[in-house]
């Protein structure tokens, strides 16, 4: 009777945990398909352009952005292209310069820091906010953005843009896809 009452607890004790970590999973999926970064990253590589980068893999490349690569993931959506600046332009005052032009890509743009980056190397982090209209609701919503400018051994700065809605903004998951370029040209 002992052996079957301990053999009991077991399998209850089983089945709640298995129940647990079912219910953790969903959640994880149900927030990476709303478009967020939390989802597993997968490597984009471009030959031509000579750069490898992570992006979320429930995101798809816009192929009609050309100037870089650009993937979309419900209202979230990142951006990769390089810029060669003027001799002498460090990472810094490129990214102070781009800073104060942004107003004119972004509605309701409001810078919320602008910092050297300790996690990713030769890099400058732009923290800002704006107003974003939801592709799936057309819903008006304020997005918590990030840009990574990273300097790149040839001189060119590598302009990382990741765009979304601030009730799902994942610092974390910006900087592990910043932390994935490599650019060997």
């Amino acid at each position: 009777m002992k052996n079957k009452l301990v053999i009991a607890v077991i399998f209850i004790l089983v089945l709640s945990l298995s129940a647990c970590g079912s219910a953790a999973n969903k959640q994880t999926g149900e927030t990476a398909g709303e478009g967020g970064v939390e989802a597993a990253l997968v490597n984009y590589t471009s030959a031509d352009q000579g750069f490898t980068i992570g992006h979320p893999s429930t995101w798809t490349q816009d192929t009609s952005f050309t100037d870089g690569v650009k993937f979309v993931g419900g209202d979230d959506w990142m951006t990769l292209q390089f810029v060669t600046p003027s001799n002498g332009t460090d990472v810094m005052s490129y990214a102070k310069n781009d800073a104060t032009l942004l107003n004119k890509s972004f509605t309701g743009y409001q810078q919320i820091n602008l910092t050297a980056s300790t996690e990713v190397k030769n890099a400058v982090v732009l923290g800002f906010s704006a107003d974003g209209t939801s592709t799936i609701t057309g819903k008006s919503f304020k997005a918590h953005n990030e840009r990574y400018y990273i300097g790149q051994a040839d001189g060119r700065i590598a302009v990382l843009t990741v765009v979304g809605p601030d009730n799902h903004y994942d610092r974390e998951g910006v900087r592990d896809i910043a932390l994935t370029l490599k650019s060997g040209k």
